[in-house]
């Protein structure tokens, strides 16, 4: 009646998820949203009732030898999960996350030069800084 124990299964996208899907992007080696699986979780977003969903590929968690059938199935492969988001009650489909490019570049990191920050040393060194009431 009200639904309780019911657990959602994978499924491929509905016709609204796979133009959402389609609209965002496909995710890179996906030639088609139909060869996608999705797993949903009722729940709240805002005050709104909605249902969540993430997209992941099925093939590469048959590969995991991983059977999602369940939403928190993916809990613990977050990195199986290509996109993820909400449908609203009036199924309007939301994409709130991406899985990142496998080609994105990392932005290299420098050494910042200590002289043009002089002042910071109170900051980083508390305790060499520390008044006489602090130490108590």
């Amino acid at each position: 009646m009200f639904g309780f124990g019911r657990k959602s299964s994978q499924r491929s996208p509905s016709a609204a998820i796979f133009r959402a899907l389609e609209s965002d992007g496909l995710p890179p080696g996906v030639d088609s949203a139909s060869t996608l699986g999705v797993v949903e979780s009722r729940g709240k977003y805002s005050g709104r009732r909605v249902t969540y969903i993430r997209v992941f590929d099925p093939a590469a968690a048959a590969e995991r030898e991983l059977e999602v059938r369940a939403f928190e199935d993916l809990d613990g492969h977050p990195d199986l999960v290509l996109r993820a988001g909400h449908v609203e009650k009036d199924g309007t489909v939301v994409i709130t996350w991406r899985a990142p490019a496998l080609d994105a570049a990392t932005p290299v990191r420098e050494r910042a030069d200590r002289a043009d920050h002089a002042g910071d040393e109170r900051f980083v060194f508390q305790e060499r800084f520390a008044s006489p009431l602090e130490e108590r």
